[in-house]
């Protein structure tokens, strides 16, 4: 009986070698063998299959022409990461987080990702951002933004963090990310007012020191 290989979620020259041939099942015997050659490989790709399929039998029927060769995936998933970022400045642009993984895979990757406040807050310094990122077979990076809030107010850096969860095709080792906001706001001027005393008599004098713009810092 004639026999081939062919593709299934599996790849020729990847996976498996392609084989064909002729099996011989000699007289008084009741069973051949087929070997088809497995490839190694460092891929995450999750358990793949290809067909062996019996043809143009001599002094039998075929009654089961195809067999599955399942190939049991033995490769641990990739690990993600994602980077910090520091914004140059809070101009009313984006933040772009990088999500990287370990290795290549076969199969798309997914986490979600949401923003959490820390002193920076949602609303006021970002928009407060959460979705689902897809990093494709054979990439190893994907992206998304966080939105930065412009305004006009002098206050210290400020920080959000975001976090990455329920991963699937990969796993997590490192699951958060910090988001610095550089505050680019001058410092308010002061200015002191003149006062004319109304009469000489042991009294207080009273001075107005006065901000051009509120402050999110002390000033002293």
């Amino acid at each position: 009986v004639d026999y081939a290989t062919s593709n299934g979620t599996a790849t020729a020259g990847a996976d498996y070698t392609a084989t064909s041939g002729t099996l011989t099942i000699s007289a008084g015997a009741t069973s051949g063998v087929i070997f088809v050659p497995i490839l190694n490989d460092t891929n995450y790709e999750g358990n793949e299959t290809a067909t062996i399929t019996l043809s143009n039998a001599s002094n039998a029927s075929i009654s089961d022409s195809t067999a599955t060769l399942t190939i049991a995936d033995d490769d641990n998933p990739p690990s993600m990461t994602i980077a910090d970022v520091t914004t140059s400045n809070e101009n009313a642009a984006n933040a772009t987080f990088t999500v990287t993984l370990s290795g290549t895979s076969t199969v798309d990757a997914t986490v979600a990702y949401a923003t959490s406040n820390g002193t920076a807050t949602a609303g006021s310094d970002y928009t407060a951002t959460s979705g689902t990122l897809t990093i494709s077979a054979g990439s190893t990076t994907g992206t998304f933004n966080v939105p930065i809030l412009a305004d006009t107010l002098d206050e210290v850096n400020e920080t959000a963090t975001i976090t990455l969860s329920n991963a699937s095709n990969a796993t997590i080792s490192d699951s958060t990310a910090t988001l610095t906001i550089t505050d680019d706001d001058a410092p308010p001027s002061l200015s002191i007012a003149d006062v004319t005393a109304g009469n000489e008599n042991a009294a207080n004098s009273t001075f107005t020191v006065s901000l051009s713009a509120a402050s999110a810092k002390d000033i002293t």
